[in-house]
């Protein structure tokens, strides 16, 4: 059996996993990124991919408004289920995530036009509060290009991602009654087109899909390895921890240690407090997009300054 050692293995390649090995990375952590599908994206690649921060830049309320008028939306929406601390870290530290993961990668973020869900509620906005990875030229991946999960096929046209936060779908439903609109619809076609001669896939990415492109890129920079079709074959646990894993590569299984006990784990999971054998078995037996990933290591803390 190959032998690995490295600080943090991150099992999933979706944007919890992927933000985490960039944070750690850049912490000075020797981070690996391990993925079972044959493509890295997750969940996120197909997904909308918006970020719901209170506070961003672009958001009319800001600093201490705009955490009272979140906090109050949060309260009226989840009522006695509603985690206090959680809500607390997730309004202080959200905005300083967004503006850190811009300063320090070439991730970037556009504001959107849509509404909190229940934008009626006391503390719902209207606007705001809502934002998009920046549309993306997945070219930039270089080789890497081709692992990246494509977006669904049901949002787009003939493989063809739309930009909703712009007018991008305004001129398409608007190509015959607007010659402005006719004219840059005609070049989105042609360009498309070209493309798909050239690359057999679409190459501006976006929503979701972009946002997984920018974080993988962002990754790879920081010099984290993403290794696909790698599923975690069984976890290496030592006093009671998870100190790495076995992956299975190439037809073979690498023992891979992290130097540092299990810390950190399932994020975007539901439900907040799970064991360490729920942790396993759930990772051991997901053969879908589970919506997860497992942070074998040191979770490294980052601050806003």
């Amino acid at each position: 059996m190959e032998h690995m050692e490295c600080d943090v293995l991150v099992a999933g390649s979706g944007a919890g996993g992927l933000s985490a090995a960039i944070v750690m990375a850049k912490a000075g952590l020797d981070v690996l990124v391990v993925e079972k599908a044959d493509l890295f994206g997750g969940t996120t690649a197909l997904s909308g991919g918006v970020l719901w921060i209170p506070g961003n830049r672009w958001d009319p309320q800001k600093g201490e408004e705009a955490r009272v008028m979140a906090r109050r939306y949060l309260n009226a929406e989840a009522g006695e289920t509603l985690d206090s601390e959680s809500v607390e870290q997730f309004l202080k530290n959200a905005p300083h995530m967004v503006e850190w993961f811009e300063r320090e990668t070439c991730v970037r973020f556009v504001p959107t036009q849509y509404p909190d869900y229940h934008p009626d509620q006391p503390g719902g906005a209207v606007v705001g509060r809502s934002i998009l990875a920046q549309p993306f030229d997945i070219r930039a991946l270089g080789d890497d290009m081709a692992r990246l999960r494509p977006p669904l096929k049901t949002i787009t046209f003939m493989g063809m991602m739309f930009n909703s936060s712009n007018a991008d779908l305004k001129h398409f439903f608007n190509a015959t009654r607007s010659l402005r609109s006719f004219t840059y619809v005609v070049r989105r076609l042609v360009a498309h087109l070209w493309d798909l001669l050239r690359y057999r896939r679409a190459v501006q990415s976006t929503s979701g899909n972009a946002l997984a492109a920018r974080l993988a890129r962002a990754a790879l920079d920081a010099g984290v390895p993403i290794w696909t079709s790698a599923p975690i074959k069984h976890l290496l646990v030592q006093a009671g921890s998870v100190v790495g894993a076995g992956i299975e590569r190439e037809g073979t299984v690498v023992r891979v240690n992290a130097s540092r006990p299990l810390k950190k784990c399932l994020s975007n999971a539901p439900g907040s407090r799970i064991s360490k054998k729920r942790v396993a078995q759930t990772l051991l037996r997901n053969e879908g997009d589970g919506h997860f990933g497992l942070f074998a290591g040191r979770f490294a803390r980052f601050g806003h300054t």
